[in-house]
């Protein structure tokens, strides 16, 4: 499942950066026209992922593929594109679609998944949604 999650992430950044490329001159700019953040590919990679997530947590995968996918999402990806905002905030917002996943990984998944988290995200820059997330990891933690 691992290497599908990182296809679709794949072709989402190609998909943006082809926009990017055709982008005109200041579209975007102070309000006006189009822009990264208005492009379709952001939709379209959230629905898709959702519906993977989905499909891959009615499998009933062991705790390890949860961890690797989680792992993927929450911090390798975002990682590899902090550079660029447009793309960096959709992937923080895609956390909010792995919280079902959260209660299919072992205890001891889900501890070490909510200690990095906290390092790597800290409460000053956190999302609402991220703090959600935290508190899921947390209680699936202690379970």
């Amino acid at each position: 499942m691992l290497e599908e999650v990182i296809s679709l992430y794949e072709a989402y950044l190609e998909e943006f950066y082809q926009l990017e490329r055709k982008r005109k001159p200041m579209e975007g700019a102070f309000g006006f026209g189009g822009g990264p953040k208005n492009y379709p590919c952001h939709d379209r990679f959230a629905g898709d992922l959702e519906q993977l997530l989905q499909e891959f947590a009615e499998q009933s995968p062991s705790s390890g593929e949860v961890g690797e996918v989680l792992n993927y999402i929450y911090f390798t990806a975002p990682e590899c594109w902090k550079a660029e905002p447009a793309v960096y905030w959709m992937l923080m917002a895609v956390h909010s679609l792995t919280m079902d996943l959260i209660g299919l990984a072992e205890p001891s998944e889900a501890a070490r998944l909510y200690d990095v988290y906290q390092r790597v995200y800290p409460r000053r820059s956190r999302l609402p949604a991220q703090d959600k997330l935290l508190a899921l990891l947390k209680k699936r933690a202690k379970a």
